[in-house]
């Protein structure tokens, strides 16, 4: 029974309607059903049984259209004939049945069959035009009631009360159950569908939360898959430089290592451009925007292309003067992000060589004017280019991640749609447009910027320590650099001494590690750690004069290194160089505010790594420097500003209370700083250029000298004072220290 009313409600189903669709017609069926087989069983054989035949035709007629009407549905599945038909039919049924049977009393409240099509509008039609079958209804109300009286001089059937009570029972319970059944199935069916809907929407709940951490391991696979990406682009890139600059390589050999190191560094690019796109989407992109002169940056980025723009035989002009023309303009300052805004202009001239034919034009202009349409003042930026030009079709998808317009001319560059869908949103992110036209062999691309700073927020707005440095467009391997400690080559001092200073190389990676300590080991005494923990242990062990440490490693991090080397009195002097792929600019400030000394991002340049060191010893030389004059003052004359300075004081307030104590070793001195002889040794060594010997035995002698100065006694008595218990090594270490015998020293105060 069940699978037959369900295959009736079914009839008028059609594949493509939608679950409300067939909820509707589902429940017109319902209602026109039962409706058509009461008229055709109950209600036409009630009349014709009690002689009734007019009053009996009109319900059986109808019933019988109703079931041709609803086999003519389930074959045609035109829902809305069908539904306006029905409504039709049960609005006129009981106003003809009410005149044959001779007025409202005679007809048993019939009228009230025909609510059933306004409301039954409500749920199959609309709520709107439900009003109109309403209106019908009502019309069709007043009309039997101006008539009513008429009738029963036209039509009298001499019905009995008993006969004609039985039919308004009959009438009330039919129509009252008939709606309840529509209302039942409909309140049903919708109370069904929410929770339908409401178990879809925890499931859709479910799924975001699923995709919101998927995005986020995304996001970390991005940033650790860097690494992996950039060390052995470190590795090959080194290794292609050895070959291109080996003097005994071929000329061959010399190409196929500008061919690695080119491909490496494309590499590179592709790399850094899907980093930039993973911290768009998760929103870690923070801008850090400085006031400053856009006309200045764009020329000075300009020229950075203009050689490889000559190779190719292109002009280029910059606000239709040439180049290099010295030629002055009006500045235009306003708030932008420096290294993301580099990217920018760095595709869109990078595209503009790539994409003009030998003997073309690029022109960039920079203008400073009013938006009417926005009414607020901007600054565009227009780069042209001549060339094959973009298809008009095709122009809306070019800022679309990795589209490629495919044409020939452009099919004969290598490409990944990268480059313009990062242009785009960095632009956005600073507030501004970027749009892209092409016509009559020429192509523009057009960046739209704000000239006030609504867009940023507190935080990413920073000051510009030095206003006229530009960045250099990395072009090949040795200008990608840190920006920060840019130095000179020609102001790096030389740091060729007696003994080699010990450089502590802290890398999980052990090609990397290997690659290292072949640069820096003809200059130093390299000493290799396998991760974090490895690299503590050593770094407190052996006290190196420098370290060089990964950021991520397994067991501890490079931060976390930093940090314990820096919070330890034996180590916290040791310079430390941050070696990573994070190339972010939140991720150099962490390891910076951590304490370290120096950052370089892979893949790096060995020079540049080599004068890096030399410039943090030439920092540590200066240091002992200061120190060593400072090693002879009393304590309480040490002004304590650096935890350098506090380690001295303390040492020197341990050697002062044992000065007289001849047998006081730098064992005992370890001891009373918990530190071993190796580690103070080492400690002294790269702070004073000292070593604890020599830094007790001139304490002593400055002391004596404090005392000789003030005529404390003789010179055997202050050198027994002092902790020396021969006159003759006491006077011997006077003389080497200060350039005099202890007596002189003392006559010449006198």
């Amino acid at each position: 029974m069940k699978s037959l009313f369900q295959k009736f409600i079914s009839l008028g189903h059609h594949p493509d309607d939608s679950e409300e669709e067939k909820l509707r017609k589902s429940s017109l069926l319902i209602m026109s059903g039962p409706f058509a087989l009461a008229a055709v069983f109950i209600w036409g054989p009630i009349y014709f049984a009690n002689g009734l035949i007019i009053p009996g035709a009109i319900p059986f007629s109808y019933g019988i259209l109703s079931m041709v009407n609803i086999v003519s549905f389930s074959f045609s599945k035109k829902y809305k004939f069908f539904r306006s038909s029905q409504l039709f039919l049960i609005l006129i049924l009981p106003f003809a049945l009410q005149i044959s049977l001779g007025g409202f009393v005679p007809s048993s409240a019939v009228m009230y069959w025909a609510i059933v099509a306004p409301a039954g509008a409500m749920f199959f039609d609309s709520v709107r035009r439900s009003a109109y079958w309403f209106g019908a209804y009502m019309l069709m109300v007043f009309c039997a009631y101006l008539i009513n009286d008429l009738l029963p001089g036209y039509v009298n059937w001499n019905l009995s009360d008993r006969f004609i009570n039985a039919l308004f029972l009959m009438n009330v319970v039919g129509v009252s159950s008939l709606v309840f059944a529509i209302l039942y199935y409909f309140v049903g069916k919708i109370t069904d569908l929410n929770a339908d809907i409401e178990m879809k929407n925890i499931a859709l709940k479910e799924q975001s939360d699923k995709l919101a951490e998927m995005d986020k391991i995304k996001s970390r696979f991005f940033a650790n898959i860097s690494h992996e990406f950039r060390t052995p682009l470190t590795l090959i890139l080194g290794m292609a430089n050895k070959q291109i600059t080996k003097q005994a390589a071929s000329q061959d050999e010399q190409k196929d290592g500008l061919m690695i190191k080119g491909n490496a560094q494309r590499l590179l690019q592709l790399i850094n451009q899907l980093l930039d796109l993973s911290k768009l989407e998760s929103n870690e992109l923070k801008l850090a925007s400085t006031k400053s002169d856009i006309i200045v940056f764009t020329k000075n980025l300009f020229q950075q292309f203009e050689s490889l723009a000559s190779t190719k035989n292109i002009k280029t002009t910059f606000n239709g003067h040439g180049l290099n023309d010295r030629h002055s303009y009006q500045p235009i300052e306003l708030f932008f992000d420096h290294e993301q805004f580099q990217k920018i202009l760095t595709n869109l001239f990078s595209n503009a060589v790539k994409f003009t034919n030998g003997g073309g034009t690029i022109a960039v202009e920079v203008n400073h004017e009013k938006d009417t349409a926005k009414e607020k003042n901007v600054v565009t930026i227009k780069i042209s280019n001549t060339g094959d030009g973009i298809q008009e079709d095709k122009l809306q998808f070019v800022f679309d991640r990795f589209y490629q317009v495919d044409s020939d001319s452009n099919r004969k560059y290598e490409g990944t749609g990268i480059g313009l869908a990062l242009v785009k949103e960095l632009v956005e992110l600073h507030g501004g447009s970027v749009t892209v036209q092409s016509n009559l062999g020429v192509t523009s691309f057009e960046v739209q910027l704000p000239m006030n700073e609504d867009y940023l927020k507190e935080d990413e707005k920073v000051e510009l320590k030095n206003p006229d440095f530009v960045i250099q467009v990395p072009t090949t391997a040795e200008n990608i650099v840190s920006p920060f400690a840019i130095v000179n080559p020609e102001e790096v001092p030389d740091t060729d001494k007696e003994g080699q200073l010990d450089v502590l190389i802290v890398e999980d990676n052990q090609d990397l590690r290997s690659f290292i300590k072949s640069i820096l080991q003809h200059d130093y005494y390299v000493i290799e750690a396998v991760d974090g923990i490895d690299g503590f242990e050593k770094a407190e062990s052996l006290i190196p004069d420098l370290i060089v440490s990964d950021v991520m490693m397994p067991r501890m991090d490079g931060y976390n290194l930093c940090k314990q080397l820096k919070s330890d009195e034996k180590t916290n002097h040791i310079p430390i160089i941050l070696l990573t792929a994070k190339a972010g600019r939140e991720s150099r400030l962490e390891g910076l505010e951590l304490g370290a000394d120096d950052y370089l991002v892979k893949p790096f340049d060995e020079e540049e790594l080599r004068i890096r060191i030399k410039n943090l010893i030439s920092i540590r030389e200066k240091l002992q420097k200061k120190y060593r004059q400072e090693s002879g003052l009393k304590p309480k004359e040490v002004k304590v500003t650096s935890v350098h300075q506090k380690f001295l004081k303390d040492l020197k307030e341990v050697v002062e209370d044992n000065i007289e104590n001849e047998l006081f070793s730098v064992d005992d001195l370890g001891k009373a700083m918990a530190m071993s002889r190796s580690q103070i040794h080492r400690k002294l060594k790269a702070l004073t250029n000292q070593s604890a010997t020599t830094f007790i035995r001139n304490y002593r002698l400055h002391r004596a000298a404090d005392l000789l100065s003030q005529q404390a006694g003789s010179v055997t008595e202050i050198a027994y004072q002092v902790g020396f218990n021969s006159q003759t090594y006491f006077s011997s270490s006077f003389q080497e220290l200060f350039g005099c015998s202890p007596s002189e020293f003392k006559h010449r105060l006198k």
